[in-house]
């Protein structure tokens, strides 16, 4: 979007036309050869410290969405958006294994600085497609991306305020659009008791880095909107710098993801369908939420944004 920012609905339209077109051919190798060499190297690591000899270690290879990303997303159209005006700013959040840092890269005009926080920090530079591979690499599931000395993985990892970027970034609007909705439901029924399997494991810390910080957020904002809505305006004009409440609009969808995800868990390829029967991310462990992250049916796609 932010390449194509000069016109807004031609983007919007290209970014639909992207989504429909996807499959997990165009994301990720699910060849049951690639697959079984990359768990053998995952497992051989394990005798190795953990470190992979060669490439990074992962279950999937995510080659083919980095090739997707080059042939689809004009990067040197940021920058000419952003010295037209069309475009204020974009960010795009990752991960730092080496540092365990929130490292939040964007591009932007003159006005923009820098900023440090405990385990965050944001760092002005030329957006590439580095930048958009390491902000999807999902632990474990896809590689981590080099960029510099250092190895990155998913911007979702470590990132406790994921709204704090745009508003360094000097956004007073936010419109927040959460995998799942808002103020989940706890009283949905339990299938059954009994230890958990490890894909069950594996979709709650997945959830939990990519949907509750959001959450919290976001609930997090809006406490802080009341407080700046009830002080005195002069106590905000002394105030430095000078609070404002932020306008906060959360888009929550009408059907949580991992709902959707059930109904077309069996379009996924054969091989992805044996990792998750095996490591117990089925309906009846209650681990399919997993299988969300590596959905790209068309099926499941139209659902999402119908």
């Amino acid at each position: 979007m932010a390449s194509r920012a000069d016109d807004y609905r031609r983007a919007v339209a290209w970014l639909e036309r992207l989504w429909l077109e996807l499959a997990e051919q165009r994301v990720y190798r699910s060849d049951l050869l690639g697959v079984l060499r990359n768990a053998l190297r995952l497992g051989l690591s394990l005798f190795n410290a953990g470190i992979a000899v060669g490439k990074p270690v992962a279950l999937f290879d995510n080659t083919p969405l980095r090739t997707l990303l080059q042939e689809e997303i004009d990067f040197e159209g940021i920058g000419s958006n952003i010295r037209s005006g069309c475009l204020d700013a974009v960010c795009v959040t990752a991960m730092n294994y080496s540092l365990g840092i929130s490292m939040s890269f964007f591009q932007g005009g003159p006005g923009h600085a820098g900023w440090q926080r405990w385990r965050r920090q944001g760092l002005g530079c030329p957006l590439t497609i580095h930048h958009l591979m390491a902000s999807t690499a999902i632990p474990t599931l896809f590689p981590p991306e080099q960029i510099g000395p250092h190895y990155f993985g998913d911007g979702a990892l470590r990132q406790m305020n994921p709204i704090s970027p745009v508003l360094h970034l000097g956004a007073r609007r936010v419109l927040v659009v959460p995998p799942n909705g808002h103020r989940r439901n706890y009283d949905k029924p339990v299938r059954r008791i009994q230890s958990p399997a490890l894909g069950q494991i594996l979709g709650h810390l997945l959830n939990s880095a990519f949907i509750d910080s959001l959450e919290t957020d976001i609930e997090m904002l809006e406490r802080i909107n009341g407080l700046v809505d009830h002080l005195p305006e002069p106590e905000r004009e002394s105030l430095s710098p000078r609070l404002e409440p932020i306008d906060l609009l959360v888009l929550s969808p009408s059907v949580d993801i991992d709902t959707i995800a059930e109904t077309h868990a069996q379009e996924l390829p054969r091989s992805v369908r044996g990792f998750l029967r095996i490591t117990g991310s089925t309906r009846y462990n209650g681990g399919v939420n997993v299988s969300s992250y590596l959905l790209f049916t068309r099926n499941y796609i139209e659902q999402l944004i119908a």
